[in-house]
This record gives structure tokens, sequence and C-alpha cells, in this order.
């Protein structure tokens, strides 16, 4: 198998990305109607901090 070119790392990870802020603007729709649920908050905290790792590996492919 060969090695993602940077193009293919790029379009991987910006796909990725779309779907975590979809994602995450679910969670915080869920969040705003039940701000009691602590899974609710995780998950919104957990997306969160997975879209800010896909940005730093966004920025680091060399195009």
């Amino acid at each position: 198998m060969s090695a993602r070119t940077p193009e293919e790392a790029r379009a991987q990870i910006e796909f990725a990305l779309q779907a975590k802020r979809e994602s995450l603007r679910v969670a915080t729709d869920t969040l705003v109607t039940d701000s009691a649920d602590p899974a609710a908050r995780r998950h919104v905290d957990r997306l969160t901090e997975d879209i800010a790792r896909l940005e730093i590996q966004l920025r680091g492919v060399a195009v």
C-alpha cells in the first residue's frame, strides 16, 4: 500500500473536519436543550478537542 499524497491527506482531514463540525453543531443543539446532561457536555468537549487536533493536522499538511 502506498503512502498518502499531501493532497489525499488534506482531503481526508477536511472531510473529517466537516463531519466533526456537523456533529458538534448537533451536539451543541442537544446541550442547549438539556444543559443538565453531563454526557452531552462531555460529548461537546470531546468534539471540540477533536476539531482542534484536526485543524492542527491540516496546517501541518504540506501541499
